[in-house]
């Protein structure tokens, strides 16, 4: 079954699916690209996406996150998963889109109420005054013609990300097309990443769904070694042993 959500900052309605027991949310980009953002079971409280089952695991290398801050809610499948696997994890949401909040709300049935409906910018400035301090920080921003906002060239942007990133956590920031042929994109990126080395030290880890994969690659900052594959996989395997979070088989497999 199709509905639709009328938006703001895209001319065609963003469609949402269930089928059954998926929900698949799928946005048109300017060049009538039908994107699905989110595939979520509902009923298996879990994603067959190897991207998201990756970032899951990769987020989890240190100890299970309790509170976390989501910039942006494209990959709803995320906040999901969180809510319905970790108890009392509390989850703070910047959108600028108050249809994302809407879908969010009533297809996935997403619980949380801290939620600021403002640009990212003017919404960590109100985050700060409240000194809040957050596991995870997850960023996925991206406007009608996937460009990240031009203040992210900014290192004090990212300095006020810091400031509400508790010390020993992870900041994780996806960025879209990263390898493309594309010098203007590849030279934003970069010096995004330049700025975050500097902010958050010298070890982290990229993500791809699959080796040739550019399409979505998350990063992940603030991390106390250079951490191997094998290291994700053994330390969720610990998590799940003390009870702290319930296995599951998509994130080892």
């Amino acid at each position: 079954m199709e509905k639709y959500y009328n938006s703001k900052y895209y001319s065609k309605p963003i469609e949402v699916v269930n089928i059954e027991w998926e929900i698949l949310v799928i946005i048109t980009d300017s060049n009538w690209r039908e994107i699905i953002y989110t595939w979520y079971d509902i009923i298996e409280k879990n994603t067959e996406s190897i991207y998201i089952n990756k970032c899951l695991l990769w987020w989890f290398i240190k100890k299970i996150p309790e509170n976390v801050l989501i910039i942006w809610f494209w990959w709803w499948a995320f906040a999901k998963y969180l809510e319905d696997h970790i108890k009392n994890i509390h989850i703070t949401w910047i959108d600028i889109d108050e249809a994302m909040i809407e879908i969010a709300k009533k297809e996935l049935k997403v619980k949380t109420n801290d939620i600021y409906i403002m640009d990212a910018e003017q919404a960590i400035d109100k985050i700060t005054k409240k000194w809040n301090k957050y596991d995870l920080v997850l960023i996925d921003v991206y406007g009608w013609d996937w460009e990240i906002p031009k203040y992210f060239w900014n290192i004090e942007f990212f300095e006020k990300i810091k400031n509400v990133l508790n010390n020993d956590w992870v900041l994780s920031i996806n960025f879209a097309d990263y390898d493309l042929e594309n010098v203007y994109k590849k030279q934003f990126y970069d010096k995004i990443h330049n700025n975050l080395i500097k902010l958050f030290g010298q070890y982290y880890s990229h993500i791809l769904a699959w080796l040739n994969d550019r399409w979505n690659v998350m990063w992940i900052y603030n991390l106390d070694k250079k951490y191997e594959e094998k290291d994700y996989y053994d330390n969720y395997k610990i998590l799940v042993n003390k009870g702290k979070i319930i296995y599951d088989e998509n994130i080892i497999k």
